[in-house]
């Protein structure tokens, strides 16, 4: 490292990046960080710098886009421009900053006047040294040139790396590196349009594997998965009490560990069981997403029968999301009117049924809530009935919220219908915000110079794909709407809730209510008041 009375033209940084940790493949290793840094040091001593800072990075530039951090090139090159080291070394110029050319300029060309040099490596293994320097003017074309090159293959391979993804998924590859619980990764040859034999990687049930289970050695992953995402769910049993038995049976979970209410959840919702491609957690997701491709359609991804036909896939789903038949005793659909509406102002966490009310749920569970809430049954429901009833009533023709209650009604009613319109939802979604990245890359400057002939063909692609996307919808949404007329009247809207069983009542209130934050009370036995208490939360509110 350099002391403060150095001057920054005796200073050199150097930047060593890697971009993989495997092999490539050609089977040969790239140069590893440690080798890059003593060649860097080697080129200091031999020009008499002093190595001032050494910027190491290992892994892809798309690692930092997601993760939102700056590449380390970047703070090492801003740093040069900055004036706070005289000389900057790397390894090697390609993939080196989308700026192109700009980056080189404002070297070469620095608005202080102070000279700066950017130095890159030779890359000879036996003999290091500098191949291009731009103190040296006839270098410098070819530094230009080399930025313009490492800038246009930057934006080419995100490109290609998006389009690829695309044809994997609507050709029903699987892209993930593992395969969901239960089933298997299957490489399937399969002759191109070009007449060449290729490998895609498929789905297949993994018949095979066992589950781990002490003392049941035959029983495979397969059969556990098909009763997690369906038998189960199909038979009443909540995603909670599936977690327990699994759990008390001694079944190791998807990563060997003990299994979580979010595990059921997300394997009962994951398409692929029902043989269909993913979408989802990439894009920011906690859970996988049906994948429609640009005509809305569904792309299937297996290779041979999948775990559930579409039948089973979709009984789950109504049985999952409560639009089963009513709740009975053993129903694993929470049987109380106001669980799970209900959240604890104190913690957040959600109010469940104990005893004769509703509370906050972490300090019988063991955990810690500064203020738990409780309300009694009676007085809770009764409130928040009329609390319902009364913003229903003050809804006018043409309120949001009267739009969201049909919308919910008709779900109810027609569970697959909703299924399919909100997954064209989710697609419009994607390809929406596919053109406004688009759009965002554009104003930002990506496009610029060479880049600019790759604008108008990625600019009808996503236009196309939304124009899709918003047919699917249309499509999918159809013109059925369930009459939510009964709902709109005084009387009949309090003979409809005095006839509702609980299980009826639940979805009733759920049409308009999305959640209702419940405060403590302010001592043991204070009379309940609902409108200083309780703070609802509607599906039209923003």
């Amino acid at each position: 490292m350099s002391t403060p009375a150095e001057s920054p033209a005796r200073l050199i940084d150097l930047v060593c990046r890697k971009s993989q940790a495997v092999k490539s493949k050609s089977g040969q290793r790239e140069i590893s960080v440690r080798a890059q840094e003593a060649r860097g040091r080697r080129t200091a001593e031999e020009l008499g710098l002093t190595v001032r800072n050494v910027w190491r990075e290992v892994g892809s530039a798309s690692r930092f886009r997601r993760s939102g951090k700056v590449p380390q090139q970047d703070l090492a090159l801003q740093a040069l421009e900055r004036g706070e080291t005289g000389a900057l070394w790397v390894f090697r110029l390609d993939r080196w900053t989308r700026r192109g050319a700009g980056a080189i300029l404002s070297i070469v060309e620095p608005r202080d006047g102070r000279p700066r040099r950017l130095l890159v490596d030779n890359g000879d293994p036996d003999s290091p040294g500098i191949a291009l320097d731009s103190a040296n003017p006839r270098d410098r074309a070819e530094l230009i040139r080399r930025a313009e090159d490492a800038r246009e293959e930057s934006e080419g391979l995100s490109e290609r790396v998006r389009n690829t993804k695309t044809f994997q998924r609507d050709n029903g590859e699987w892209l993930n590196g593992v395969a969901p619980y239960g089933l298997r990764l299957v490489i399937v040859s399969v002759e191109d349009g070009d007449g060449e034999v290729v490998e895609e990687r498929k789905l297949g049930c993994d018949l095979e594997t066992s589950a781990g289970i002490p003392g049941e050695p035959d029983v495979t992953k397969f059969h556990v998965a098909r009763e997690v995402v369906h038998r189960l769910p199909v038979a009443g049993v909540p995603k909670r009490e599936i977690a327990r038995r699994l759990n008390a049976r001694g079944v190791p979970s998807p990563t060997g560990k003990t299994w979580a209410f979010s595990t059921v959840a997300n394997m009962i919702g994951n398409p692929a069981y029902a043989g269909w491609q993913v979408t989802g957690r990439e894009d920011g997701k906690s859970r996988r997403l049906l994948y429609r491709n640009a005509a809305g359609e569904k792309v299937g991804v297996m290779a041979g029968p999948a775990m559930l036909s579409e039948d089973e896939w979709n009984e789950a789903q109504a049985a999952s999301q409560g639009t089963g038949p009513p709740a009975d005793k053993n129903s694993w659909r929470a049987r109380h009117v106001l669980t799970d509406l209900l959240e604890c102002a104190g913690c957040g966490s959600s109010m469940t049924w104990r005893g004769k009310g509703y509370a906050c749920w972490r300090p019988g569970a063991g955990g810690v809530c500064p203020a738990p809430s409780y309300v009694a049954r009676h007085g809770a429901e009764n409130h928040v009935f009329e609390c319902w009833s009364l913003r229903i009533a003050e809804a006018r023709p043409g309120d949001a919220l009267l739009a969201v209650v049909a919308e919910r009604w008709t779900a109810r009613q027609d569970p697959r219908t909703a299924v399919a319109e909100a997954d064209a939802e989710a697609a419009l979604a994607k390809s929406e915000g596919a053109l406004s990245r688009l759009w965002r890359d554009r104003r930002g400057g990506l496009y610029d110079g060479p880049s600019e002939r790759f604008f108008a063909p990625a600019l009808r692609e996503a236009n196309d794909a939304v124009v899709s996307a918003q047919r699917g919808l249309e499509a999918a949404r159809g013109e059925t709407v369930a009459d939510i007329g009964f709902l709109l009247e005084s009387g009949s809207r309090s003979e409809v809730w005095e006839s509702a069983d609980d299980a009826l009542r639940r979805d009733l209130l759920r049409l308009a209510i999305r959640r209702i934050r419940v405060t403590k009370a302010d001592y043991r036995g204070q009379a309940f008041d609902g409108h200083k208490r309780m703070e609802f939360a509607w599906h039209d509110d923003e």
